[in-house]
């Protein structure tokens, strides 16, 4: 038995049109100023993380930002639910319903941690049918950090099963060099997916112990998590 801890954005899903144009709305409508995620090394950070470094590009004075950051969410929560499509599952990666499938049919323990809100999940699971899979959620504007998911994660994952997960009982799966640091903080066995921002060949110089280009070779990134 494993703990399997997957991302969302660009590893499951890809929703960064959807993302593009709640940022757009929102950063236009409450600074007057266009800004798009898609202009940062966005993987592995938090919404607010990214939210901080867009007003930071756009030169947006500090104490206007902070002053609306708590509205800026939750108007973003909306402004994404309107441009998401009720029947999204066009936006699943190639090969992770396969994976998911595969894994529902053993005994690993399969939780999600995300940069996103809880809310912002709820309406790509809603969309996508996805949410089924998972037994735990933590997300970025719940927690410090994706290191403290990991924690919370080992920690409800033995008090389901009375199991300790660690070293590589625990399977970090993501697409950005953050997933693979957040990884090796724990010794855990790291899977990597170039369906982001970052190559292949930095998610191995980042330590990586299995890159894949994608997740469609569904049985091969089963016969990793399981060795």
């Amino acid at each position: 038995m494993k703990l399997v801890v997957f991302d969302m954005d660009q590893t499951l899903v890809d929703f960064l049109p959807v993302h593009d144009e709640a940022a757009r709305r929102l950063f236009k409508e409450f600074f007057g100023v266009n800004a798009r995620l898609s202009e940062l090394d966005f993987s592995g950070k938090s919404l607010i993380e990214n939210f901080n470094e867009l007003a930071r590009l756009k030169n947006i004075r500090e104490d206007a930002f902070q002053g609306r950051r708590k509205q800026l969410l939750q108007t973003y929560e909306t402004a994404f639910g309107e441009s998401l499509p009720r029947n999204a599952t066009k936006y699943i990666l190639p090969g992770v319903k396969k994976l998911l499938n595969g894994l529902s049919k053993t005994d690993h323990v399969v939780a999600l941690y995300t940069g996103d809100s809880r809310e912002i999940v709820n309406q790509v699971f809603r969309a996508t049918g996805l949410g089924r899979y998972f037994k735990f959620r933590f997300y970025g504007t719940e927690v410090e950090s994706r290191t403290d998911m990991i924690r919370l994660a080992i920690a409800e994952a033995k008090k389901l099963t009375g199991q300790r997960f660690e070293g590589k009982n625990l399977v970090v799966i993501g697409d950005s060099v953050r997933d693979v640091e957040c990884g090796k903080a724990f010794g855990a066995l790291i899977i990597a997916v170039a369906t982001g921002v970052h190559s292949q060949e930095e998610l191995r110089e980042a330590g990586a112990d299995y890159v894949f280009g994608n997740l469609r070779d569904y049985r091969k990134v089963l016969q990793a998590i399981d060795r």
